[in-house]
């Protein structure tokens, strides 16, 4: 047996999280091994320019890494590497969740952790280029819209769910609930949040041009809807969202 791929990481804690850039919103083709590959005369794999699945990201400590998986023979060659240590002590700094972002010619990464802010990154200018603040404790998790690019979900210790525009850098809406993870419904008008008491809940999310003077609509817990309870149960359920049943 060969290892095909070798990383050495440099993040010099545990990894929190790592994906693929998809970009399932924009690009619709194969990858990975059902992709057909051509090459130009130096070699390098010919791809569209929203096909971006040879791109890699992990989160640990203080460092978000991006990596190329294609053009560097059996190993992984780091594109980026961004570095949120700014004090001596790096514990407050911990980064724990982020999810990728397409725009046009670049690739955004959503990133948050235990500084309580978003960080949006720019792949193609290796810089940061806006913060979210909003949060007041550390984010566990951070979603992508299903079909919006400018739309992301963060969930929070701090008792909400927040809805964002990153392109106005706004929050939209706060939903008041004690959740760790959250996920869309592939429809974009609702999502799922689940957390530590086994509680899964299903929100609607608001028509936007109900706000008023640019303020956050708030949604209260008693609005969303009690999809289940889990006692402690070791298993994992499959459900239809439709039907609100479990298959």
């Amino acid at each position: 047996m060969r290892l095909r791929r070798i990383v050495k990481e440099n993040h010099g804690s545990d990894i929190n999280q790592l994906s693929f850039f998809f970009n399932n919103k924009n690009f619709t083709g194969p990858v990975g091994i059902d992709l057909n590959k051509t090459f130009d005369k130096r070699g390098a794999v010919q791809r569209e320019s929203t096909d971006t699945s040879n791109v890699l990201a992990t989160v640990g400590g203080c460092e978000l890494s991006v990596y190329d998986n294609e053009h560097c023979g059996d190993h992984l060659d780091i594109m980026s590497n961004f570095d949120l240590t700014t004090t001596e002590d790096s514990s407050d700094n911990q980064f724990e969740t982020f999810c990728w972002l397409y725009k046009e010619g670049d690739g955004l990464l959503a990133v948050g952790g235990k500084d309580t802010k978003i960080h949006i990154l720019s792949l193609a200018n290796s810089q940061e280029i806006k913060v979210l603040e909003g949060h007041t404790k550390t984010i566990h998790d951070i979603q992508s819209h299903p079909k919006n690019d400018h739309i992301i979900l963060s969930t929070s210790r701090d008792g909400t769910i927040r809805l964002w525009d990153i392109d106005k850098g706004e929050c939209l809406a706060v939903f008041e609930v004690d959740a760790t993870v959250s996920c869309f419904h592939p429809s974009g008008t609702k999502f799922i949040s689940g957390n530590a008491r086994g509680e899964c809940r299903m929100w609607n999310i608001p028509v936007m041009n109900n706000r008023m003077d640019d303020e956050a609509i708030v949604i209260e817990k008693r609005h969303s809807k009690l999809l289940k309870k889990m006692n402690g149960d070791s298993y994992i359920e499959y459900w239809d969202l439709e039907s609100e049943k479990v298959r």
